[in-house]
């Protein structure tokens, strides 16, 4: 993750990431192998966005060799299942333009789609973000709205 970051215009900040990771807030879903042995987890929390109550999944980590075994998509599909069960509006989560294989994984395998408060929609950043926002609305999302005095068009 750390190149990634380096890759962005945020750039890496280890004392941030770490306080992002402990924060209170902070919910884990946590995959374990059959020795018990952590092999992938999710970073989430409940959170409002632009006046949405959304579950905001921060990270999503696999070891290498539980990737494309569908544990990062069942990981996924029980935060759906929580945000439906917590009535949130949606799922929401950033993701590095390039970082392609996440990028696909979400818009092609979790049918997420770029969310109205993403730079590329609501043009707060211009062509120069290195990230998208995308979503997936639960039984309880309402269609996309237009951005109203809760939220200025970018909430990031």
């Amino acid at each position: 993750m750390q190149l990634l970051y380096e890759q962005s215009e945020w750039g890496w900040k280890e004392r941030e990431k770490r306080e992002e990771l402990t924060d209170e807030r902070a919910w884990y879903l946590i995959a374990r192998d059959e020795l018990s042995m952590p092999v992938a987890f999710v970073h989430f929390r409940f959170d409002v966005e632009c006046g949405d109550e959304v579950l905001y999944c921060y990270e999503v980590q696999l070891e290498v060799r539980v990737r494309r075994k569908g544990v990062g998509k069942f990981l996924v599909q029980i935060l759906q299942l929580m945000a439906n069960g917590t009535q949130m509006k949606k799922v929401v989560l950033t993701v590095f333009k390039h970082n392609h294989g996440a990028y696909q994984f979400f818009r092609d395998a979790l049918q997420f789609e770029i969310d109205e408060t993403s730079p590329s929609v609501s043009g707060c950043c211009g062509d120069d973000c290195t990230y998208e926002i995308l979503s997936r609305r639960t039984k309880f999302g309402d269609a996309p709205h237009s951005h109203s005095a809760q939220c200025a068009g970018c909430c990031h």
